[in-house]
């Protein structure tokens, strides 16, 4: 049993193993891998490389069947669009939805994206650009086809999208603060920790609004890296309301029977530079996304909701 195909502009310039592993995700990745070592899988007729970047139109054969159409999952399909362009969206995640499936059939943000979809039999599947947290509200970006996925991955690497998240924090912070502890995961405890060999991580800080039990801040994320929020708000002496990992044990019961149930963290807004022409509607745009029901009931208890339509 074999299969051919030829490979679509969402495909030019990708290592051919990646190529194969978008196509067929149910795929184990070791039989990918083994069929290309043993010379199973023909570019143009030839036995080729994992790395071989395939160019538009050009001919690939593989010894395993055609791709499935559609990949099992919820078939919810719901979804809350900021921005809905042609190569890219940008979506409201609720808190409690996972951006990627943990396993086959989990709901999640990007399989209702799927879900969206007849299949992947150009060889691409849309792919979230950006990640958040399970707990995290707000917005997620969505490459449509490989070029946009391509140049957006850049811009995030290059650091030239503005992050900016909503948080509530336990204390009075300072009116600004700049944080740059270097961050370990321990993926064991799936904690982060500062330390010396850790990865670069800086994240700044403007306060909103405040009093001597929490502050509302905006923060900006100028790196990107798992938990870096939480743990450099709680490092600073400022965790925010509602983090079971990284919280205040007694605050935290005391807001959870009052409606918290997660860390109120919300990615607020994303500034978009300059960018290619596939992806121009998107190109120099900020896009905002109010935060949810939890959050805006903490900032009407503390009389700060108006502070909300100003940040």
């Amino acid at each position: 049993m074999s299969y051919t195909f030829r490979t679509s502009e969402n495909d030019a310039g990708r290592r051919l193993d990646r190529i194969l592993r978008t196509r067929w995700p149910q795929v184990p990745l070791g039989r990918i891998m083994g069929a290309l070592r043993k010379g199973e899988v023909l570019l143009d007729g030839e036995p080729a490389e994992p790395s071989a970047r395939p160019v538009f139109g050009q001919t690939v054969t593989v010894p395993w069947e055609a791709p499935r159409t559609k990949e099992p999952g919820t078939g919810r399909a719901d979804l809350v669009f900021v921005f809905e362009g042609k190569n890219a969206w940008v979506l409201d995640k609720p808190a409690g939805l996972l951006v990627q499936p943990a396993a086959p059939g989990d709901d999640s943000l990007i399989g209702r994206v799927w879900n969206r979809f007849e299949g992947v039999g150009d060889g691409f599947r849309p792919s979230a650009v950006n990640r958040l947290d399970r707990n995290t509200s707000g917005l997620v970006t969505v490459a449509l086809s490989g070029p946009a996925l391509r140049a957006l991955q850049e811009a995030w690497r290059a650091r030239r999208v503005k992050k900016t998240y909503l948080a509530i924090v336990l204390g009075n912070a300072p009116s600004a603060g700049r944080i740059d502890a270097p961050i370990r995961k321990d993926p064991g405890k799936n904690r982060v920790e500062t330390a010396p060999d850790g990865e670069t991580a800086l994240t700044h800080f403007v306060k909103v609004a405040g009093d001597d039990e929490m502050s509302l801040l905006r923060v900006e994320l100028v790196t990107g890296l798992s938990h870096q929020a939480r743990f450099h708000l709680a490092h600073r002496g400022f965790p925010i309301l509602g983090d079971p990992k990284y919280g205040r044990f007694g605050p935290n019961r005391f807001w959870a029977e009052r409606g918290v149930h997660r860390p109120l963290l919300h990615a607020w807004m994303i500034e978009f530079p300059d960018l290619p022409p596939c992806l121009a509607d998107l190109s120099g745009r900020n896009l905002i996304c109010p935060p949810p029901k939890d959050i805006r009931e903490v900032l009407r208890f503390k009389g700060w909701l108006e502070y909300v339509l100003g940040v």
